[in-house]
This record gives structure tokens, C-alpha cells and sequence, in this order.
């Protein structure tokens, strides 16, 4: 009987693993991913349309890792992604008398549904050019009385609220790559012939170009952003505008120490309000701020990294670590600006932690 039972225990021991191995009942994938091998690319026949098909688990590329020799042990790690209540949405944002027009989506499907947007309103287009996302439109008599576009329209109804009795109409646009990956913004000018500055033939640079009639302009980003937003699944794609979404205005990089930077090309004053915007938008309390030598003082509470709210235990003990850094700006070219993370000594905090802040700060900034 002892021998019986012995036989039987071993019988069970050794079954045990049959019920958990590549082949029992209950398969373990937990180390599937080490045999896995890439497969050769999905050969679309040409009769088919190649654009509807789509990796449905697509993998991120790998940021370049710059001054690599800084981190021979540990690799820095990859920026998070914060979450954001607007980031999906079609807006206009505001900075003085500036606006213009944050879109969700790269600049490739943006440019032809501007264009789109032009076609569909009658308007022609005088002058393009999508390596740099520029447009001109060509010279519209627009007199009192009702159009059924809402170009006509919009410059119409709004020219007498503006001081304009007549002369001709034409709106410069820029499409150009927003502050945050698959981002784009719209940038648009209103002109009239009535205008000193307003140029019948050149070509003009539109940060050259004053803005005379705000409202015309913010009414026409409001239409321009409605149909985009209701034109969201449409994604065609302009090969002629790729070039539009290589120039970053934004990214985390690396300065000639090593130590981890927010990279801004814009000017000064949209990059010190783009921080200021983020860190309210993240909830990051602001202790004090100094524009004259570019400073923000923050507390960072963990969360904002973890996305865990803080139970009414832990904040009854006061728990949950909170991080006491300055911000620093530094102008290290024309309309460009490095921000760095130090502690309240100002020395440089530890890598990871200011990637991670920084990473934070890009993606609440618009």
C-alpha cells in the first residue's frame, strides 16, 4: 500500500508541470516574446488599396538616446505619456493677440484638409508651398450681402465692425508642427487692400504680418477648426507636407553634460507662457516665479508622475513624496531656449527625475 501511495504522489508531482507547459491544458505565455521572429511585410496586390491596412499593434519607435556615454549602466528610460483633458480636441489658443489653431493630428492629414477646407468655400489659392505649410489665397471682392460660404460670409458680416468699407480680401495660412508629437498648429492672416502694409504680389512671411482685424481672423480659426474637428476620420495623408512635421518645436534631449533638457524653438514669450500654461494644467503648484531670470519654483507631488491620487490615510499622515525644484531657462540660439531641472541649490537633480518632469511639462504644453 506505502508503495502504491509513493507512486501516485510521484505520478502527481510530475503532472503538476503538464497543467502549466507549452503543451498541458493551461499554456504559460509568459516567455513566448523570446521565440518570437519578425515576419516579412504583408504584400498588398495592386488592385487593392494598401492604405486601408493597418498594424493594429504597432510598435513605438525608439527615441535616439543622445550622450549614450552618460549612462553606462542604467539606459535613461522612454518619456511618459501624461494624460490630458484637451489634448484630443480641436482648439483655438490664445497668447496676447495671437492665435491660432492646435489640431490633433500630424501635419500630413492637416494640410490637405486646409486645402480641402479653401476648395469647398470657393476659395483659389494664389501661392503654395507645403515644404513649409504656406498658403495664399487669391484676392476675393466681398461686398454686403450674404455668400453662401463661410469665408465670404465671416469677412461680409464682420468688415464693418472692423472699421473696412470695401477694398480686397485674402487670408495667408501656415501650417506648422505643434509643441507635442502628432500635433499640428494653424496660423492664419487676415488682409485687406484698404491696409498700408497689405501687398497685392509679395509673398510675405507671416510673422511679419501684423494683425489688423482679430476678429475676423479668430472667427475664420473657429470655422477652419469646426470643419477639421467634424473631418477627424478622414486621414488622408500629403506626401508634399512631410517635410512640415520635421521642424520640432519641442523635444527632450540631452546638452553637451549629459543632463536631460526641454528644447523650445519658439520665442520667449510664447515659451514662457507654454511652461506656465503646462504646469497648470499638470496641477503643479508654482511657489514663485521670476521672468527676469527665467525661474519657476515648483512641488511636484509624485502623483503627477505615478497617476495615483492620494488616499484619505495617506494624506491623513501626510504621506506621498513631493519634490521641491527650479525650472531654468537658458536662450541658447535664435527663438530657441534649453529648460533644465535643478534643486533649490541649483545643482542638477538626478537624470531620470528631470526627464521625467520634463517629459511632463511637453506633453501638458500647447
Amino acid at each position: 500500500m506505502r508503495l502504491i501511495w509513493l507512486c501516485f504522489l510521484l505520478l502527481l508531482g510530475s503532472g503538476c508541470g503538464w497543467w502549466q507547459d507549452d503543451k498541458g491544458v493551461f499554456v504559460n505565455r509568459e516567455d513566448d516574446y523570446i521565440d518570437v521572429v519578425e515576419r516579412r511585410p504583408l504584400i498588398i496586390p495592386n488592385d487593392l488599396e494598401a492604405g486601408q491596412v493597418a498594424d493594429p499593434l504597432p510598435i513605438p519607435p525608439a527615441n535616439t538616446v543622445l550622450n549614450a556615454e552618460y549612462y553606462p549602466v542604467e539606459p535613461p528610460r522612454p518619456d511618459a505619456i501624461f494624460a490630458s483633458d484637451n489634448r484630443d480636441e480641436v482648439r483655438i489658443q490664445r497668447l496676447g493677440a495671437r492665435r491660432w489653431l492646435v489640431v490633433p493630428e500630424p501635419a500630413t492629414t492637416v494640410w490637405p484638409k486646409v486645402r480641402q477646407f479653401l476648395a469647398e468655400n470657393g476659395v483659389g489659392i494664389a501661392w503654395e508651398d507645403p515644404r513649409y505649410g504656406r498658403i495664399d489665397t487669391q484676392w476675393l471682392e466681398i461686398a454686403d450681402g450674404s455668400y453662401r460660404d463661410v469665408v465670404r460670409s465671416v469677412i461680409s458680416d464682420m468688415k464693418g465692425e472692423v472699421g473696412l468699407g470695401g477694398g480686397e480680401d485674402r487670408v495667408l495660412l501656415r501650417v506648422e508642427q505643434g509643441l507635442r508629437e502628432r500635433n499640428s498648429e494653424i496660423h492664419l492672416r487676415y488682409q485687406n487692400t484698404e491696409f498700408e502694409d497689405a501687398d497685392t504680389t509679395q509673398v510675405r512671411d507671416l510673422n511679419t504680418v501684423p494683425t489688423v482685424a482679430a476678429e475676423i481672423e479668430t472667427e475664420l480659426l473657429n470655422e477652419m477648426g469646426a470643419y477639421i474637428a467634424s473631418k477627424v476620420s478622414e486621414q488622408s495623408v500629403s506626401r508634399a507636407a512631410q517635410v512640415i512635421s520635421a521642424g520640432v518645436k519641442s523635444e527632450v534631449t540631452r546638452d553637451s553634460t549629459g543632463e536631460p533638457v526641454l528644447a523650445l524653438r519658439l520665442d520667449y514669450d510664447r515659451a514662457w507662457a507654454t511652461i506656465a500654461q503646462a504646469l497648470n494644467r499638470a496641477e503643479v503648484e508654482v511657489v514663485e516665479l521670476d521672468q527676469q531670470s527665467g525661474t519657476y519654483h515648483v512641488l511636484i507631488p509624485d502623483n503627477v508622475f505615478t497617476g495615483q491620487t492620494t488616499g484619505w490615510f495617506t494624506g491623513l499622515f501626510g504621506g506621498g513624496q513631493e519634490y521641491d525644484l527650479l525650472l531654468r531657462f537658458k536662450k541658447t540660439g535664435d527663438n530657441q531656449y534649453y529648460v533644465s531641472v535643478l534643486d533649490p541649490q541649483e545643482q542638477p537633480v538626478e537624470r531620470a527625475l528631470s526627464q521625467e518632469v520634463l517629459a511632463m511639462i511637453r506633453e501638458f504644453s500647447s
